[in-house]
């Protein structure tokens, strides 16, 4: 029973990666969301940094669905003057999945030499790991009352991406103060 668990474990626990988006959530108090009525959000200037330039379609999803996530709160999308602004922060950085060498990863010695090994960092794995901040921002008061963080491994298929930004956004939209209205 032990070495299932154990096989289970070095099988799933280096997918986790590929498959898991973390969410963070922070509310302030005492503010009623459904006084508001419109929003509008921030442009993002892709253009400006070379590195997005080949995720803009993704982008651009995601975008669409933040207005799809607001639209069916009841939220009206205007061009200025809105109740609530939507800050978008996107970040993409290289990362790199590692584990601790045992000694099962120790090459098999036989001879009259001296043998020394020592466990070590090894790289399992690079990827690519995006995060999301979306903050909504009251505009009459210019302060932040909603904040939700989304953290996960960017895919390298185009349609893997496309499936889990809309997933991504959903669960970005989970704990909104305002559920969504059914239709």
């Amino acid at each position: 029973m032990k070495m299932i668990v154990f096989i289970f474990l070095l099988v799933a626990i280096p997918n986790l990666g590929n498959s898991q988006t973390l969410i963070s959530y922070s509310k302030t108090d005492n503010v009623d969301f459904t006084e508001f009525k419109t929003y509008q959000v921030y442009e993002l200037d892709v253009k400006s940094i070379p590195e997005f330039e080949p995720k803009k379609e993704g982008l651009n999803l995601l975008i669409e669905e933040i207005y799809k996530q607001m639209n069916i709160r009841g939220y009206q999308k205007v061009k200025e003057n809105a109740d609530l602004l939507i800050n978008l922060g996107v970040t993409l950085s290289q990362e790199q999945q590692t584990r601790e060498t045992d000694i099962r990863d120790a090459p098999r010695y036989m001879g009259s030499r001296n043998y020394h090994w020592e466990s070590g960092e090894i790289v399992v794995r690079n990827y690519v790991s995006g995060t999301v901040t979306l903050d909504i921002v009251d505009n009459k008061e210019n302060k932040m009352i909603w904040q939700a963080v989304a953290k996960g491994a960017v895919e390298k298929k185009q349609e893997k991406n496309k499936k889990k930004i809309v997933k991504a956004t959903q669960k970005l939209f989970k704990k909104y103060p305002v559920k969504a209205i059914s239709k």
